[in-house]
């Protein structure tokens, strides 16, 4: 990649962190998922301002073609990114599905008090 491209790719990436920063400023994001994606940006702004960090990393993999490295670290995100979403989205169902729960049996006591009220 030529020096343009990682100088565009750092401040890219600084954006990014900036955006994130401000989403969290206005409690759009959250702090634990902000704490990701500025992590994620970190790491690329990092590669992208080193760019042999890259062939050396592709060395210690023993990967020919250093940019498959970064398809490799992009699908191990996804991977664990789909992963950690599941594993919230099965906590929240089971939240949700108790509060439905208590709900109805609140809704119950207040009919059955309603009922004995007006006797």
């Amino acid at each position: 990649m030529s020096a343009q491209a990682h100088v565009l790719l750092v401040i890219l990436t600084v954006g990014a962190i900036a955006f994130i920063l401000r989403l969290v400023s206005r409690q759009v994001l959250k702090a634990k998922y902000a704490l990701l994606w500025v992590t994620i940006g970190a790491g690329v702004a990092v590669m992208a301002a080193v760019p042999s960090l890259l062939d050396t990393v592709a060395g210690w993999l023993g990967v020919e073609y250093p940019p498959a490295v970064w398809l490799m670290m992009g699908l191990v995100f996804l991977f664990v990114l789909s992963v950690h979403f599941s594993w919230e989205l099965s906590r929240l169902e089971g939240r949700v599905r108790t509060l439905a729960e208590e709900v109805a049996l609140l809704r119950h006591r207040v009919e059955e008090q309603d009922a004995t009220v007006d006797r």
